[in-house]
C-alpha cells in the first residue's frame, strides 16, 4: 500500500456515488460532493496513520462519512479501481464495529486522529466534519441526549 499525492486525491471523483447520495440522502450536489471529498480525505489520513504509525482510525460519530463509504463501496469495480490506483492495494476494506459490542473510542484516540487530520487538511476540515459528521439529532438537539 502507498499514499497518493494530495493533488491526485483532490482530483478523484466518483459521480455515481455523488448521485446516489443526492437521491438516497436527499443532499444537494454541492453537499454530496463535499462529503465525498471529505470522505476521501479521511480515507487518505486513515491509511497514512496505518502506514506510518501502525494505528487504525475509528469513524466514531462520523456517520455522514460512513454513508459516503457505504454508497461508494456498492460500486465494487470502481471502488476497487480507486483502491488500486490511489492506494496501491487490491481493496480498501471497511471494518465497521458491531454497534451492540462497540466500545466508546477513547479521548486520546480521537485527539490523535484530529491531530493527524488537522495536519493533513487543516482545522476547517476537522471543524466541518465533526460539526456535521455526527447524527443529525446530535447537531440539532444535543441537550436532549
Amino acid at each position: 500500500m502507498h499514499l497518493p499525492t494530495k493533488q491526485q486525491l483532490e482530483n478523484w471523483q466518483h459521480l455515481p456515488t455523488i448521485y446516489r447520495l443526492m437521491v438516497e440522502k436527499r443532499w444537494s450536489l454541492q453537499l454530496s460532493t463535499q462529503w465525498f471529498n471529505d470522505f476521501m480525505r479521511w480515507l487518505y489520513t486513515a491509511n497514512r496513520s496505518e502506514l506510518e504509525n501502525d494505528k487504525f482510525f475509528a469513524m466514531d460519530n462520523l456517520h455522514y462519512l460512513d454513508d459516503v463509504w457505504h454508497a461508494y463501496i456498492l460500486h465494487t469495480k470502481d471502488y476497487m479501481q480507486m483502491s488500486q490506483t490511489l492506494f496501491g492495494c487490491e481493496f480498501i476494506h471497511h471494518h465497521p464495529e458491531n454497534p451492540f459490542l462497540a466500545r466508546k473510542v477513547a479521548d486520546e484516540v480521537i485527539s490523535y486522529q484530529m491531530e493527524m487530520l488537522i495536519s493533513d487538511w487543516g482545522e476547517e476540515y476537522v471543524d466541518r466534519v465533526w460539526q456535521y459528521g455526527a447524527d443529525v439529532h446530535d447537531i440539532i438537539h444535543p441537550e436532549t441526549y
